[in-house]
């Protein structure tokens, strides 16, 4: 071109469009992993912003108040029990009654809540997150900020069960910690590809609150899995059945009878968390519509 022609009278470059495959895609499991939780750590103060907004709005205009976030969680337990009272269930492997329902209740709510609100809060914050750069592992984290009060109330009511039948805890720490990071991997990297799959198709969510309605006597948390004839071949196979007897046993009798059980599902638990992470982070944004 030459040099003399006036610059406004140059011709326009031909305009160039390059395509780049989603950053996210290539990045490796443990990135993701860590991408998340820098994610979460960066916006803290939004997600306990989002929990206190939830917890104060979950009893505001009520005449209770607070005590609602109290009582609601107790609710579960208190039925059980009642039914323990008017001797419909029988007595559980050496265990009082209704500290053996307390605790497998308080444990099944803890661990399935992780399957459930992931689920929750992405279908219900995925249309909003389009407004906001607010990462929806942000708001599934708030979320488990009340499933974890929600949790310690609950547990606090198994504490006095312990000191009102003196049913002494004989725990076993070690297998106890890794009974409660396999059920935690396990059921959160569930929930979290759950809730991507929720999106796609809108079954998922009504198919799990379903599987976990029968899950409930299934796994061994209202009746033994060994009064259950044929199916007490779940006592293994299920994975929520493991976890709740394994916790359950490794804190009040310090040995559970299926260890082999919790070496295969936390195996499996490791897998699914690596997967799970990945899966979330790199579907994140086709979910929030911004790819």
């Amino acid at each position: 071109m030459r040099d003399d022609v006036p610059p406004s009278e140059r011709p326009e470059p031909p305009i160039k469009t390059v395509y780049l495959p989603d950053s996210r895609y290539a990045v490796g499991p443990f990135a993701a992993m860590s991408a998340i939780f820098r994610e979460i750590f960066q916006f803290r103060s939004h997600a306990l912003t989002l929990f206190s907004n939830d917890f104060k709005a979950s009893y505001r205009g009520t005449t209770f108040g607070i005590l609602w976030n109290f009582i609601l969680p107790l609710v579960p337990i208190s039925v059980y029990l009642l039914l323990v009272n008017i001797r419909v269930f029988p007595a559980y492997d050496g265990m009082e009654p209704a500290l053996f329902l307390a605790f497998n209740v308080m444990f099944w709510y803890f661990i399935t809540g992780l399957v459930l609100r992931p689920i929750d809060v992405v279908k219900s914050k995925a249309a909003s997150s389009m407004k906001t750069s607010l990462p929806l592992s942000v708001a599934i984290s708030s979320s488990f900020a009340q499933l974890v009060f929600d949790g310690l109330v609950r547990l606090g009511l198994v504490v006095v069960l312990v000191f009102v039948f003196r049913d002494w805890p004989s725990p076993n720490v070690l297998g106890l910690i890794i009974t409660l990071l396999a059920s935690l991997a396990f059921c959160l990297s569930a929930g979290l590809i759950l809730s991507i799959f929720n999106m796609a198709y809108s079954d998922t969510q009504r198919l799990v609150g379903i599987f976990l309605q029968y899950g409930l006597f299934l796994s061994g948390v209202i009746f033994p899995m060994s009064s259950m004839g044929r199916l007490s071949v779940l006592e293994v196979w299920n994975p929520f059945a493991v976890f709740v007897g394994a916790a359950r046993d490794y804190i009040f009798i310090g040995s559970y009878a299926h260890p082999e059980a919790i070496g295969i599902w936390s195996f499996i638990s490791l897998m699914m968390l690596v997967i799970g992470f990945r899966f979330f982070y790199t579907m994140e944004q086709r979910v929030r519509g911004l790819t």
